[in-house]
């Protein structure tokens, strides 16, 4: 089950990562589920976990076969992504290529190879104690602030525990938007690496 601390982190961390999702679906692509499509490519953010005092999620992204020219493998094109994704200032715990096979409505097998990368972002990524302190000594000395407060929370009854929520949704956010945003670029780049090949 974990303990209270986990729970409210992930209970935050998951509504996060919802909320990116439905931004992103709405910006780019809706797809079945929980993906969204970018220039015929397809994405999703999996759900986060607690682990290691932290938080981690994965991103991955179909590999599009069909645009490979002849004797182009799908490790090269894993390898391209995986180069260019760990070249960033956050780099991903782990990537790994996956198989996946769906059955369509008219029984047909749909078989796709997808870039798999695993985020981990320790809580002092996403909130600092101190700043925490400080905003929590702020409040108790001037009230009249009380309306920039964070809104409560079920489970959370202190004004840190709020304060440290409310800075873990906003800098899981932009933390996991901002990878999104780099393997969206390294599928952008190698694909125009590709359109060199194929025509050289």
């Amino acid at each position: 089950m974990g303990t209270l601390k986990e729970q409210l982190f992930t209970q935050v961390a998951s509504r996060t990562l919802n909320r990116l999702t439905k931004d992103l679906q709405k910006k780019f692509e809706l797809k079945k589920g929980d993906r969204f499509n970018v220039k015929g490519i397809t994405y999703e953010i999996g759900p986060p976990r607690f682990q290691k005092d932290g938080i981690q999620f994965e991103i991955s992204s179909k590999i599009p076969g069909e645009e490979f020219p002849p004797a182009y493998e799908h490790a090269n094109y894993f390898k391209e992504i995986e180069k260019a994704c760990r070249s960033s200032s956050k780099k991903p715990e782990a990537a790994d290529m996956e198989n996946i096979v769906r059955e369509t409505r008219d029984q047909e097998r749909k078989e796709r190879d997808y870039v798999k990368l695993t985020y981990l972002y320790a809580l002092n990524e996403l909130y600092d104690d101190r700043e925490v302190s400080t905003q929590v000594q702020e409040y108790a000395k001037n009230p009249e602030k009380a309306k920039e407060l964070p809104p409560p929370m079920p489970g959370v009854n202190t004004l840190a525990g709020r304060i440290i929520l409310n800075r873990l949704e906003a800098a899981l956010y932009d933390a996991a938007r901002r990878n999104v945003d780099t393997l969206i670029k390294a599928n952008e780049d190698v694909r125009e690496g590709l359109k060199k090949l194929r025509k050289g």
